[in-house]
């Protein structure tokens, strides 16, 4: 992942938890490492990976991934933007609520790699925008917005 944004159970107007459990974020309550998708103006699915306790609703967009060499040597396509990455990664509406791994098919691995990775505030929504949410790889020709600086006081 090149770029991702956190969206917190608390304090968070963007987060589709803040006003509790509906049948529609159920998903974002249940334990980490499980998917939470949403639909993004009817079109786009949109990959969130839980990452708190069972029972609190917060979940991480991935906004982007570079592309990485794959058994034959082939290297995948990559991509910019939290709409590209769910057609990417072959996202459907049934692995919602499912745990990463074998029955996803979708696979977080670490490959020990420490890039410099830099906070800006969230891209893309109205509510909570001025968060310092938006983490991304430095230097990443793989990030899907031009960085906006956070404003100091």
């Amino acid at each position: 992942m090149t770029e991702m944004e956190a969206y917190l159970p608390e304090d968070d107007p963007a987060c589709h938890a803040a006003r509790g459990m509906t049948r529609r974020n159920a998903a974002m309550f249940g334990p980490p490492g499980h998917i939470y998708l949403f639909l993004s103006y009817g079109v786009h699915l949109l990959l969130n990976l839980v990452c708190d306790c069972e029972g609190v609703g917060s979940a991480v967009l991935i906004r982007s991934f570079e592309p990485v060499e794959v058994s034959g040597g082939q290297a995948g396509t990559g991509a910019r933007g939290p709409g590209l990455v769910g057609r990417a990664l072959g996202v459907r509406t049934d692995m919602n609520g499912a745990p990463l791994g074998p029955a996803s098919g979708l696979y977080v691995i670490d490959d020990q790699h420490r890039p410099e990775v830099l906070v800006t505030s969230r891209v893309g929504i109205s509510r909570g925008q001025h968060l310092p949410l938006r983490y991304y790889m430095r230097g990443s020709r793989f990030v899907s917005r031009p960085v906006r600086q956070i404003p100091t006081e």
